[in-house]
């Protein structure tokens, strides 16, 4: 677990010209370690141009516990920072999530599970500090082979709720939540 830590905290607090290959390395290193039917995958996506820069992280960990039955996690960052002329911003955030789920034949899969986000840390140069609250959002979720090997649909109900911070505001600000039903489909290229 030590070293776990010690790779997510050097992978999300790089900022050099060496970034790449010290996550590279990292990446590599954690997937060497884990068991061989452990599912491991990290993406790094950034987007930049003059005055602005986004970049985001994505870890995500599937271990199977038994024949049927295996865990889904993921962690991920954001970041970015808008800056023209004296105008300033940046903003940033931390989510997890952790999905059981039970295989009930080779195509089909169902699993419960929690997401949460942090606050969301917006910060301006213009003494505005603007921090959406953190939110928790339970779901179950069926999975059904796509098309492909790497693709598959996705049934899920959730219901996301945000931590109240005004009780006379908007059902946004009251903490109320948002009840969902979603029908995606994931393809992995």
């Amino acid at each position: 677990m030590k070293n776990l830590l010690l790779l997510l905290c050097a992978v999300f607090s790089v900022n050099c010209l060496a970034e790449n290959t010290l996550v590279k390395t990292s990446v590599e290193w954690l997937s060497d370690s884990l068991p061989t039917e452990t599912l491991f995958n990290f993406d790094s996506e950034g987007l930049g141009f003059q005055g602005c820069k986004h970049r985001e992280y994505q870890m995500r960990l599937s271990q199977p516990l038994s024949e049927n039955f295996l865990l889904d996690t993921s962690i991920g960052y954001a970041k970015g920072q808008l800056q023209w002329g004296v105008f300033s911003q940046k903003v940033s955030m931390y989510e997890w999530s952790l999905v059981p789920r039970f295989q009930l034949s080779e195509r089909v899969s169902f699993g419960l599970g929690f997401v949460s986000q942090s606050e969301v840390s917006f910060k301006s140069t213009q003494g505005v500090t603007f921090d959406l609250p953190r939110n928790t959002e339970w779901l179950a979720s069926s999975r059904i082979q796509g098309l492909a090997e790497n693709h598959f649909w996705e049934l899920k109900v959730s219901s996301q709720k945000w931590q109240a911070s005004d009780e006379t505001g908007t059902w946004f600000e009251r903490g109320r939540a948002d009840n969902k039903i979603n029908l995606l489909y994931n393809g992995f290229f």
